[in-house]
C-alpha cells in the first residue's frame, strides 16, 4: 500500500521511502522514517496531499506519494 492509496483522515506508519537518493534524505531530515505515524490531512485536485507528521503539515506531490510505502491503518484490525 502506498500514500498515494490513503483517504484523508487515515493514520497509517511509514514503510520503505522508494525515492532517489536526494528526494529520500530531504524527506528523512524532515521526519519521514520508517515506523513514524502519520495523517493524511486533505487530497489536492491534482492527487497530491497534506499529511501531519507530528505538529508540521506537509505537501507530498503524487508521484512522491506513489513511491512511500506505508502500513496498515494504525488502530486497524489486519
Amino acid at each position: 500500500m502506498t500514500l498515494h492509496d490513503c483517504a484523508p483522515g487515515v493514520r497509517v506508519r511509514l514503510g520503505r521511502l522508494r525515492l532517489p537518493g536526494h528526494d529520500r534524505l530531504r524527506l528523512s531530515a524532515l521526519g519521514f522514517l520508517p515506523g513514524h505515524e502519520i495523517r493524511v490531512v486533505g487530497r489536492g485536485a491534482a492527487g497530491g496531499l497534506v499529511v501531519a507528521l507530528g505538529d508540521a503539515r506537509y505537501a507530498v506531490d503524487a508521484d512522491t506519494a506513489r513511491r512511500i510505502r506505508v502500513t496498515a491503518p494504525v488502530g486497524a484490525d489486519v
